[in-house]
């Protein structure tokens, strides 16, 4: 069973991160998250640096559309560069399997904001735009680290935390007095394929979606041709555990985040996560090598609101669970 982190952590040694969670997570090395350094460097700012041909500025605390890129744009987008050359830098061509993760097209609709203050969310043509430009710049950047590290296979991680909230019609107004209209699934699935479809064509053979929030789209996700699922457990309804064991069955990728992440520095034990998985694995009814096989295990969410110490323990006790998962389930 494979083991990795979700992406986000604590400081701001982006170097010293990545060396990090190639130690604990070495057959799945997930590419660190840093909000620590600002807004530049968090979930939005990553998001919006991949943006091609659409500029944004960054006011006070909201991220919109913009006539030109400010100087917080430009900071995103060479923030992000230099994490890519240290990437390079870190792995010197080591054949190794890396996982990138960055925001989704429904998370950053809600995020980036109109000129009139409202989300993209609010605005079709919008709407459209950013998810357009999303998926060119995730592709384009796909491609470009395939061109400059071939020797790694690349896992892209979507990460969506507002989707549910999106589908449900959950969304505060700008004024906070209304929500936006729910979203229909089939046009969320639409941005999602396309954005899919774009790291297809760039060499992207595993693509995971993650959502830590209660109300996964699992219909969408198989439509949209995602691989993996990544989930907190603690938010799966009971009309999940069967869409779940079919995801598994149809041979697909579940991360099960076993960690709770919630409490700050509240580390979860290797021996904790095993129990976890194993009465999951008796309620969703499915062969247990098939879990060890399709199952990836890791934190709920992310850990950027803990210290340095504890994350560092979370993760190392999320690979020694797989271990063990391997040595009870397998057999």
């Amino acid at each position: 069973m494979r083991a990795t982190g979700i992406g986000s952590l604590p400081g701001d040694d982006f170097s010293g991160a990545l060396a990090a969670m190639g130690e604990s997570f070495p057959s799945l090395v997930p590419v660190p998250e840093l909000p620590a350094r600002g807004p530049v460097a968090g979930i939005i700012g990553r998001g919006v640096a991949t943006l091609t041909e659409l500029p944004v500025e960054l006011d006070a605390a909201d991220w919109r559309v913009a006539d030109a890129p400010d100087r917080a744009a430009r900071s995103a987008r060479a923030t992000l560069r230099r994490d890519i050359d240290d990437i390079e830098e870190s792995l010197a061509g080591e054949a190794a399997t890396v996982k990138v993760g960055l925001c989704g097209p429904l998370t950053l609709a809600v995020s980036l904001h109109l000129r009139r203050g409202e989300a993209v969310l609010d605005d079709l043509s919008a709407r459209r735009d950013v998810a357009d430009s999303l998926a060119a710049g995730q592709a384009e950047l796909a491609a470009e680290l395939r061109r400059r590290m071939p020797a790694v296979t690349w896992v892209w991680q979507i990460d969506e935390p507002a989707a549910p909230a999106v589908l449900a019609g959950r969304i505060p107004t700008q004024s906070g007095l209304h929500r936006y209209e729910p979203l229909d699934v089939h046009v969320a699935g639409g941005h999602t394929g396309a954005l899919v479809a774009g790291l297809r064509a760039a060499g992207i053979s595993e693509i995971a979606w993650h959502c830590c929030s209660a109300g996964i789209p699992w219909r969408m996700l198989a439509d949209a041709g995602v691989d993996d699922a990544m989930i907190d457990v603690a938010t799966l309804r009971t009309a999940d555990l069967d869409r779940a064991a079919e995801w598994l069955e149809a041979r697909k990728g579940l991360g099960l985040g076993l960690a709770p992440t919630g409490v700050r520095d509240a580390v979860s034990s290797a021996d904790e996560m095993l129990d976890r998985l194993l009465g999951l694995v008796r309620t969703l009814g499915v062969d247990p090598g098939l879990a060890t096989a399709q199952g990836i295990l890791t934190p709920a969410c992310g850990l950027a609101g803990w210290s340095q110490a504890a994350a560092s323990r979370q993760c190392s006790q999320v690979a020694r669970a797989a271990e063990l998962a391997d040595e009870q389930l397998s057999g």
